[in-house]
């Protein structure tokens, strides 16, 4: 009986060893196990990322392959106790997609997500605190990041890792250059919104029938930067360094974007579609309908002009000037764990994976080595395999480089940068940005989700036939407005601002 016992007490040990984890936990950040002993994991866990892509979604086999490499390494080089499940989303599909998987609570949901918002996410308990792993797991991406973690916090916590990507963007009038220079237009002229005028009325000119911008949605974020105007949340807004919130859209930034998006349509200088576009500002920048564009990326005016020079599809040459650089803001997109997640130490340590360990986050961007790119001789560049290209790679999800992890990293290829990013560039950018004083702030909506949801109701009838100049501001703004306050903006104002005051007793 003793001899019986003693076994029994024994298999209740080991099992009670099995259900707590499952696996031996590797020491944070990945690295050899420490010597003596046997270490090898009893079971892997599993981690489950579901990442959006901008481009076309890999094949189940592509993908496949990709995770196959990023195991191996995971595994055989980090010596980790976790492998990772990969599945790629279209961006258009990944809004629906992962909160109806989340809400659902079943084991369909992914343990580690792409956050786009933040506040609902965490009012509907989709995604967990990260606080328990800020010390350990998390620790050394929150060396790198510094400051840029106050994105991913809300009421005292940590729900995300905010990207670390160069967020703060150069805008540019990027124009047909040959156009340009033929009509003898000094394109120095143009500094800013306002400016631009001056150079888009020579060619208006010289060019009756063209117009040289696309559409004017773009110009709300140009105004908010030259008024020094922060968005905080969606609705609210400082000016300034005052911490007093006010109604975003009774701001001197919005008012001028709205009555120079107009009068922009008025005068011929953008594209007749306004907001019943089916085309992107590059697409058809890139077609030539438009002979010139608005945008925004994080390379100076050269590097960018060379990109359009050589993406466009009637063989244009391109020029660029800058007409002004984002301020700093509270980023909305960063990397969380799930409530579902059942391993949440181990996805911790994946997602500072995606900021220190450059191999997880290349494979994850740039596919399998041999599939989807090759090393040159002296494995300094890649170059796609023979016989394929940007398009036809079975894997490519460089275009959503900006939105997972540490976007600073990457892969250079012998070909010309297509991306339209420059990594030392962006970080320059973000060093001399203007930082606003509610920077890192995140409202939280679970007072005012009513008033919320009503709001978003008005902007969607308003907000986009104003932005895009299709109708007259003097009419339909202040229906706009008056539509607005009744359905709450100001009581979403006061909330916000109560906490305002509580966040900066600690910030």
């Amino acid at each position: 009986m003793k001899k019986l016992l003693a076994l029994l007490c024994m298999m209740v040990l080991v099992l009670s060893l099995v259900s707590c984890g499952g696996s031996t936990p590797a020491p944070s950040g990945g690295g050899d196990q420490p010597s003596g002993g046997d270490t090898t994991p009893t079971e892997l866990s599993t981690i489950t990322l579901d990442m959006s892509t901008l481009f076309i979604v890999p094949s189940l086999e592509a993908t496949q392959k990709v995770e196959d490499q990023l195991n191996d390494y995971l595994l055989n080089t980090l010596h980790e106790s976790f492998k990772v499940h990969l599945i790629i989303t279209a961006i258009g599909d990944y809004f629906q997609k992962i909160p109806m998987e989340l809400a659902s609570g079943g084991d369909e949901a992914p343990d580690v997500v792409q956050v786009f918002s933040m506040a609902d996410w965490v009012n509907q308990g989709y995604i967990i605190p990260l606080d328990p792993y800020l010390d350990n797991e998390l620790k050394p991406t929150l060396d790198l990041i510094g400051n840029i973690v106050g994105s991913g916090k809300m009421s005292g916590s940590t729900y995300m890792m905010p990207r670390y990507f160069g967020t703060v963007l150069d805008w540019k009038f990027i124009y047909n250059k040959q156009m340009v220079e033929d009509a003898g237009v000094d394109v120095s002229k143009a500094k800013d919104i306002d400016s631009l005028e001056l150079v888009l009325a020579d060619l208006k000119a010289a060019y009756p029938d063209e117009h040289f911008i696309v559409y004017c949605d773009q110009f709300a974020n140009l105004y908010r930067i030259s008024t020094k105007t922060s968005l905080v949340g969606t609705y609210a807004a400082t000016v300034g360094d005052s911490t007093t919130l006010v109604n975003y859209y009774e701001t001197e930034a919005y008012q001028k974007a709205i009555q120079k998006a107009y009068e922009y349509r008025q005068k011929g200088y953008c594209d007749p579609e306004g907001s019943a576009n089916t085309l992107s500002h590059d697409a058809v920048v890139m077609g030539g309908s438009s002979k010139g564009v608005i945008m925004g990326h994080s390379a100076d005016a050269d590097g960018i002009a060379a990109m359009f020079t050589k993406t466009n599809t009637y063989g244009a040459e391109f020029g660029a000037v800058t007409i002004g650089i984002d301020n700093l803001a509270t980023d909305s997109l960063g990397i969380g764990i799930s409530h579902s997640c059942k391993d949440p130490a181990a996805a911790a340590r994946f997602i500072n994976l995606l900021y220190t360990d450059e191999f997880v986050w290349d494979t994850i961007i740039y596919g399998a080595e041999g599939q989807d790119y090759v090393w040159n001789e002296d494995h300094t560049k890649v170059r796609y395999p023979d016989g394929l290209d940007f398009n036809s790679v079975p894997y490519n999800c460089i275009y959503s480089c900006g939105m997972i992890g540490n976007g600073f990293q990457g892969l250079e290829y012998e070909t010309d940068d297509e991306s339209g990013s420059d990594r030392e560039y962006g970080k320059k950018l973000m060093e001399m940005a203007w930082c606003p004083p509610l920077y890192g702030f995140t409202p939280n909506t679970f007072n005012v989700m009513n008033e919320v949801t009503a709001v978003s109701n008005v902007i969607e009838q308003y907000s986009d036939v104003l932005a895009f100049g299709d109708v007259d501001p003097s009419v339909e703004y202040p229906k706009f407005l008056a539509a607005l306050k009744d359905a709450g903006i100001d009581k979403i104002v006061a909330d916000y601002q109560a906490q305002v005051d509580e966040w900066l007793k600690t910030n």
